[in-house]
């Protein structure tokens, strides 16, 4: 299939040629790159190859380019004053991530991107889910997941009201949770285009930046968390990890359709009171095959928590997670 080309242009060569080869090492960037010094070059280069979209730096810029036939101009602004209002833009000095996604967002737009292709590989649901609260869930979440992505394809999604996972992982995001829920009656390949443009990554895991307002995932009923599950089941990845909270509707329907489902444990006397609660609620609700494929864990005292949420390589949890995959590994076989 023939590809879009994308343009950049910056009078700035080292910088020019460092932005392509950064947005062509990205899995799945889905344009031909072509690099350009100055516009004289850019606009000769036209005649030949049509451009569907324009990177330009701002000193390079001229209003005439609007008439040169390029479905999308993108602006990297790089004085505080912006004269030309109506195009896209951003930072030139923007992350490569946050660049990656103005570009794809932009191709959107314009209906330059293809459809995802949908994936025959099997999609493992992994529930977190405790009724004890304050007891390292969503750490334990993403510790597993960025394990996990060290040799597979994973996706995070967290369920909380108020995660406080920005702060958490030092990072801003420019969407969140409640954009992509936004999305579910569109087509599936709509849902996972948009969601794959929005995604983060943090060490190797993909996430959807949790909902800034949690009262939004209340308004969200059962049946549209299950479309959720049913669209991600023809995603490029291979698990999916669902930490989930109490203020899902249909919350046993959800940890149902989990492989495996952990529940973090305490022995206190408040915490073996709630569980107890959490297991006779799912058996009146014949819901036992939840309690079948869950794994209850019961983390020991660390000396000492990952510092950085986003690099927990060597901490005492990380070393507690390899080792409950290693033994489930074993297990299956």
């Amino acid at each position: 299939m023939k590809r879009n080309i994308l343009a950049i242009c910056d009078p700035e060569q080292e910088y020019a040629y460092r932005l392509m080869d950064a947005l062509s090492r990205r899995e799945d960037f889905p344009f031909e790159m072509l690099t350009f010094t100055g516009t004289d070059r850019l606009r000769e280069s036209l005649a030949q190859r049509p451009v569907q979209i324009l990177l330009i730096a701002q000193r390079a810029f001229d209003a005439e380019m609007k008439g040169w036939g390029i479905s999308r101009i993108i602006l990297l602004k790089e004085e505080e004053e912006l004269e030309e209002k109506e195009l896209p833009f951003l930072s030139k000095y923007s992350s490569v991530t946050r660049i990656a996604k103005k570009i794809m967002e932009t191709a959107a737009e314009a209906g330059d991107l293809p459809p995802p292709q949908p994936c025959e590989h099997p999609v493992h649901f992994l529930g977190v889910y405790t009724p004890v609260h304050r007891c390292l869930q969503t750490t334990f979440s993403l510790v597993l997941g960025q394990i996990l992505a060290r040799t597979h394809r994973v996706l995070y999604l967290n369920f909380e009201s108020y995660s406080g996972l920005d702060r958490l992982l030092c990072r801003s995001f420019e969407a969140d949770f409640s954009d992509l829920l936004f999305h579910l009656p569109e087509p599936k390949e709509e849902v996972l285009g948009y969601l794959y443009r929005q995604a983060e990554q943090v060490n190797g895991l993909e996430l959807v930046p949790p909902a800034f307002l949690g009262p939004d995932l209340f308004q969200i009923r059962r049946e549209e968390w299950l479309r959720l599950l049913d669209i991600l089941k023809g995603s490029r990845y291979e698990y999916v990890i669902l930490d989930l909270s109490d203020a899902v509707m249909g919350l046993f329907e959800l940890l149902r359709n989990c492989s495996r489902v952990y529940t973090i444990v305490r022995e206190d006397g408040f915490a073996r009171a709630k569980l107890a609660q959490y297991e006779a609620a799912l058996e009146r609700a014949d819901c036992g095959d939840v309690a079948e494929k869950t794994r209850r864990c019961a983390l020991p005292v660390f000396q000492r928590l990952p510092r950085d949420l986003g690099h927990p390589e060597g901490s005492e949890l990380a070393q507690y997670v390899e080792k409950m995959l290693l033994e489930e590994e074993r297990s299956e076989r």
